[in-house]
């Protein structure tokens, strides 16, 4: 009782010592958006207390949804400690993305400055522009924490308090909640890294619309130097598609609120070009182009495969996800999951929730088939996974095959179970038994899955994932009332199906 007692009374005299101590096991950043120099902004941060003697700083590398090196610590410069006692601490430069920070015991703060990523989506530059930032001091910025923001090796999944100066008239978008503390002073705080990374922001003069989806609330939030008031154009747009994900998903979606932040940038060239990073609860999407009317249906797809991924691999993923390093990542062998069911939900959503026809249907089949046929057919979706990085030249091909492994799945589960369970019901109970903070086994996910299903299924894996047999389009589709002739590649309904194929039909795609 007298300790209790002393508890209370330290708190009744001393109010901001808990805050006090828990701020030393964070992360402390500020991050300075008014006195940009150059297309320089200026970053700072105190790191969590520690006894270390060095410690190593780094800048990502790579980042989740891309396979090829990124190197966010090229635009990183300037890199200064200072000790407790206002005395520089000696930093080394390691490499592109790391850096050796000697007695970072006693280190008060670390300071740097950060180049813009990209001036404009008319310049190329290496990498993808949405995964990077762009800093544009009156109007807007585009932030990817993960070409600001950096953690040391030996201090890993420490939350992050990050406050951030910005223009009296700016506001943030953003998957994560940003607190005003004054007029020109946001603060904003993740429980790691990965979630930090996981949450970019759009910084602007606000042109944003809220949507309401069952329980979750969609942001809308809107960027361009002339337009004004278009995020609710957008927002209704694609609306429907968003009610009809959530009843494809069971009539209830597993966030409470997912962000789309969108830059469109004008431009006097021909075409559309368009460029996007989903995350767990927000997409970013940057477009370049002369006629702003192809941005809505350009939206649309957009919309409808970066929102599923709040299935997979936000709720379903390995612990090379989960534990993802930022300088030298393993990578999963489950891309037939992350991307490959993604966009087989993409395509079979529609037809499921009758927002297209079997015609359109068998349209979408075949754009996939001819995709599949113009990549490596000896080469296992596995591996192809394992070693995405090295095989740049056959990785979009999980966009091709990987929804048409998903078709095929869709229909050996349905015809197993006798229409009853298909892949809508395995990835609601994949994601009931795994979730956002539990990860599974990357070699034991395709037993996992048997185990859920029928024993039949880890011979389907075992030959057309694992393996490299071709695909049994042709017997399949034919299970739900469809040809398909491999040599023009057509997709065809069969206008008299038997009752069998009927009933499969019906279960797979509800017509």
């Amino acid at each position: 009782m007298k300790n209790l007692l002393k508890i209370f009374f330290a708190l009744i005299l001393f109010p901001n010592l808990a805050t006090a101590q828990s701020s030393k096991k964070n992360y402390q950043y500020n991050i300075d958006l008014i006195h940009t120099d150059n297309d320089q902004v200026t970053v700072s941060f105190t790191p969590p207390k520690n006894k270390l003697e060095k410690g190593k700083f780094i800048i990502p590398k790579l980042v989740p949804g891309f396979y090829q090196p990124l190197n966010f610590g090229q635009y990183v410069s300037d890199v200064t400690a200072i000790n407790k006692k206002g005395k520089k601490v000696v930093t080394e430069r390691l490499d592109t993305n790391s850096w050796l920070i000697h007695d970072l015991r006693h280190v008060k703060k670390i300071s740097y400055r950060v180049a813009d990523g990209w001036d404009s989506l008319n310049e190329h530059t290496e990498g993808a522009k949405s995964a990077g930032s762009t800093f544009k001091k009156d109007s807007v910025f585009v932030i990817n924490y993960n070409s600001l923001v950096g953690y040391f090796e030996e201090i890993k999944d420490k939350p992050y308090e990050i406050s951030i100066k910005k223009n009296k008239d700016f506001y943030a978008s953003s998957a994560l909640d940003y607190k005003r503390k004054n007029d020109s002073t946001d603060i904003v705080r993740a429980k790691d890294y990965r979630n930090l990374v996981d949450s970019p922001v759009l910084y602007c003069v606000p042109d944003t619309t809220w949507l309401k989806i069952g329980t979750t609330e969609v942001l809308v939030s809107f960027y361009n130097k002339k337009e004004r008031h278009y995020s609710k154009k957008i927002a209704d747009h694609i609306k429907t598609i968003l009610e009809n994900q959530q009843a494809y998903l069971g009539g209830k979606l597993p966030v409470e609120k997912y962000a789309f932040l969108i830059y469109y940038e004008s431009s006097d060239k021909k075409g559309f070009m368009g460029d996007g990073l989903e995350h767990s609860r927000s997409t970013v999407c940057l477009y370049l182009s002369g006629n702003i009317g192809y941005l809505p249906d350009a939206l649309d797809r957009v919309a409808s495969h970066e929102f599923f991924h709040i299935i997979t691999p936000l709720h379903i993923h390995s612990g090379e996800i989960q534990h993802y390093d930022f300088l030298n990542p393993s990578m999963s062998k489950h891309l037939w999951l992350y991307e490959g069911m993604t966009e087989y939900a993409t395509i079979h959503m529609p037809i499921k929730q009758k927002m297209m026809g079997i015609p359109e249907f068998e349209k979408k089949l075949e754009e996939k088939i001819a995709g599949m046929k113009e990549f490596d057919p000896h080469l296992s979706f596995t591996d192809l996974s394992k070693n995405a990085m090295e095989k740049q030249d056959q990785y979009m091909n999980v966009y091709q095959k990987g929804p048409l492994i998903g078709l095929c799945l869709d229909i050996r589960l349905r015809e197993l179970s006798g229409g009853k369970t298909g892949t809508q019901d395995l990835m609601q109970r994949l994601m009931q038994k795994y979730g956002e903070d539990r990860y599974f086994n990357d070699n034991d996910l395709f037993d996992e899955i048997t185990k859920m299903t029928f024993p039949e299924i880890r011979d389907f894996f075992r030959d057309y994932v694992e393996g490299t047999k071709p695909l049994p389009l042709k017997e399949y589709l034919a299970k739900a009332g469809f040809t398909y002739d491999d040599t023009t590649g057509k997709v065809t309904a069969l206008a008299y199906p038997d009752p069998k194929q009927i009933a499969l039909r019906k279960a797979w795609i509800g017509q």
